[in-house]
């Protein structure tokens, strides 16, 4: 399988052109088409029975922020048409919350290239944020890309290994990005979200599985001691690795946040792109 189709999530954050190359750049390797989404979030409707003022202002927020997508939208086209002129590409302006636009256009999409989450939250969050959300409804794979990140380098991938479903769905996913990585490294991460592997999903048998699909891995006892977050993250960096593949671990309920706390700490912290699938 090859990756045909990818979303990108377009923004106002300061890593969105970065984010599109990347898309860009990925999309050529197996002459993709990309689509750019912008969200412009719930549309505003004044009360009833506000008055004619409530009616005016919500209509000039309404402009404001199509205003904003059609900026997104010349972005979009400019960033495509320098890095990947060749390519298909079309922007698609959606008037509803982040979340939910990006996870249903995504599930008719290979990959979603989303911004990774800023740094660690510094008070409980109530709702599910846009990536965690897009991961858990959308049903395909996500690609977290950091801040500055401009493009995806495949040289050295790494796996967070720990036998569980979602782990697995994330590698066969990768399948694409596996096969063109000149290293590919297995982190065996015991006491991850998903539990402790099963005797039959070793990594070694992991190993095995990935070398009938002609790819040569190696297996990284990470140590023990800590969490399983900063336990990858610590791996990610010692191996100098270029992507991480992960499972994304949780659960959408009435959109309460209820992902698990290595997948939280993957998304908010990896200073790499990560793969995620749940």
């Amino acid at each position: 399988m090859e990756f045909k189709t990818l979303l990108v999530e377009l923004g106002p954050d300061p890593g969105c052109a970065d984010r599109v190359r990347l898309a860009a750049e990925l999309a050529r390797h197996s002459a993709a088409h990309v689509t750019g989404v912008t969200a412009t979030g719930t549309r505003l409707e004044p009360f009833r029975g506000a008055g004619d003022d409530a009616g005016r202002y919500a209509e000039l927020a309404r402009r404001q922020l199509l205003a904003q997508a059609a900026a997104a939208s010349a972005d979009f086209h400019r960033v495509m048409q320098e890095t990947a002129p060749e390519l298909g590409c079309n922007h698609r302006l959606i008037e509803e919350e982040p979340g939910w636009a990006l996870a249903r256009e995504g599930r008719l999409a290979d990959l979603i290239v989303l911004a990774r989450l800023p740094g660690l939250e510094s008070l409980p969050v109530l709702v599910a944020q846009t990536p965690e959300y897009v991961m858990l409804e959308a049903g395909r794979p996500v690609l977290l890309v950091p801040p500055g990140v401009r493009r995806l380098d495949c040289g050295h991938v790494a796996i967070a290994w720990d036998g569980g479903r979602e782990a697995a769905r994330a590698v066969a996913d990768a399948m694409p990005l596996l096969r063109r990585a000149a290293r590919v490294s297995v982190i065996s991460a015991p006491g991850a979200d998903s539990g402790a592997p099963e005797p039959h999903a070793a990594p070694a048998a992991l190993c095995e599985h990935l070398a009938r699909h002609g790819i040569v891995a190696a297996i990284h006892a990470a140590p023990g001691g800590q969490r399983p977050g900063p336990l990858l993250l610590g791996a990610v960096r010692e191996l100098r690795a270029d992507l991480l593949v992960a499972g994304g671990y949780g659960h959408a309920r009435l959109r309460e946040l209820v992902t698990g706390g290595t997948t939280r700490t993957l998304m908010r912290q990896a200073e790499i792109p990560v793969l995620m699938s749940h």
